[in-house]
């Protein structure tokens, strides 16, 4: 993707380099273009190097506008982000300002246009600054809301810039189809813990990474999403209804309680399977020799959540994580369970898909197979909803 980047003279700027770097790192092509205040923040030539572009600073460059360059730089983006957008810049921009290189670009580009405003709290909510964003996004400026915490001069409140994920996310958003607009779905992630005591559990090696891409790219979609996660150090994803659970039973309540006001149900965790039949309260002591643990089976999830369909029941998805035979074991499971649809992906070996930034594997519906090549979990999950829009 081609993106646009419009840094504006407020103390995030520092953050347009973390940025940049994220931008390039997934494979997208960036320029930069500074506002006069964004130089005070950070150099050019830092964003140089990061983009490995020119960054465009100054509208009467007489080297750059030999070419026209403000018109070349807004027919070249598939889209325009100003990150951080200040209330000067916003007020400009609102009121059809040309005075620098930014908003003359923007004049200029028929790309779509992405705005993280990030100013002081009191200024943010000036009625003024409120109004500019207002009439932005009745001209078809998507606005990113700010984050709210202690800010540079100290307050707390709305008007930090959210970190690059969310930046990211939101850029990615503006070319999704609202295909599941108007759905509600519950998406279960990462992997529960049954301790043994308060020191020792038995878990798995799930990172949660597929769940928190299908959440994501659900929301992108243009459904209300609800993720049930257990231990993961994923950040939240921003927009979604977050329930961090940390036992299988503790995930079994939150799913079967949230299921009746959902479309979807999609269970990507990988609950422990065995628990101990006894859970000491105290760290028990290490002694020589070994030592006998009698386990018992937690409450099989996807199965509930089968046997307990209905005509008026979500539609149900399941996953399995199989090491051998992926495809026959994912049909007799899916049959097994009563999942409308199940996601088999392959564990162990080197396509290891716990982990692992990359998944495969099938989707199995009764009417069709899909097999799902090897790629990031966040493209398999945009695969995953393509295919599924059509039997919800």
């Amino acid at each position: 993707m081609k993106i646009l980047l419009g840094i504006t003279g407020g103390i995030a700027a520092y953050k347009s380099a973390a940025l940049v770097r994220a931008l390039k790192k997934r494979g997208d092509e960036v320029r930069v273009v500074m506002t006069a205040g964004a130089t005070e923040f950070i150099t050019p030539l830092t964003l140089q190097v990061l983009s490995e572009n020119s960054v465009g600073t100054d509208l009467f460059d007489p080297t750059f506008e030999s070419q026209i360059g403000h018109i070349d730089l807004a027919r070249w983006p598939d889209v325009i982000l100003v990150a951080p957008a200040t209330a000067n810049f916003i007020a400009r921009y609102a009121n059809g300002f040309c005075d620098d290189l930014l908003t003359t670009v923007l004049a200029a580009s028929t790309s779509p246009v992405l705005i993280a405003p990030a100013m002081n709290t009191q200024m943010l909510l000036k009625e003024r600054t409120q109004r500019n964003i207002e009439t932005l996004r009745m001209d078809g400026v998507k606005i990113i809301a700010p984050d709210s915490g202690e800010l540079a001069c100290k307050e707390v409140g709305a008007g930090r810039l959210p970190d690059s994920p969310i930046l990211l996310d939101a850029v990615d958003a503006i070319f999704f189809a609202p295909i599941l607009e108007g759905k509600k779905i519950l998406i279960a992630a990462g992997p529960t813990r049954e301790f043994l005591d308060p020191a020792r559990f038995l878990s798995n090696p799930s990172t949660g990474k597929m769940g928190y891409a299908l959440a994501k790219e659900a929301l992108n979609f243009g459904a209300r999403v609800t993720l049930v996660s257990g231990p993961s150090a994923l950040p939240k994803p921003s927009g979604i209804t977050f329930i961090s659970v940390l036992t299988t039973e503790d995930m079994f309540i939150a799913l079967t309680q949230q299921a009746p006001q959902n479309d979807v149900i999609v269970m990507a965790a990988a609950p422990a399977d065995w628990k101990a039949e006894v859970q000491l309260e105290q760290k028990e002591a290490k002694v020589e020799g070994e030592k006998i643990v009698r386990f018992v089976r937690t409450k099989d999830i996807l199965k509930h959540l089968g046997e307990h369909k209905s005509d008026s029941s979500p539609f149900l998805v399941g996953f399995a994580a199989e090491s051998h035979d992926l495809l026959e074991r994912g049909k007799a499971k899916r049959i097994r369970k009563k999942c409308d649809a199940l996601i088999a992906n392959q564990i162990g070996g080197k396509n290891n898909a716990f982990g692992s930034d990359d998944n495969q594997g099938f989707v199995i519906c009764e009417d069709e197979v899909v097999e799902l090549e090897r790629d990031t979990k966040t493209q398999i999950a945009r695969r995953i909803w393509n295919i599924l829009v059509d039997k919800l």
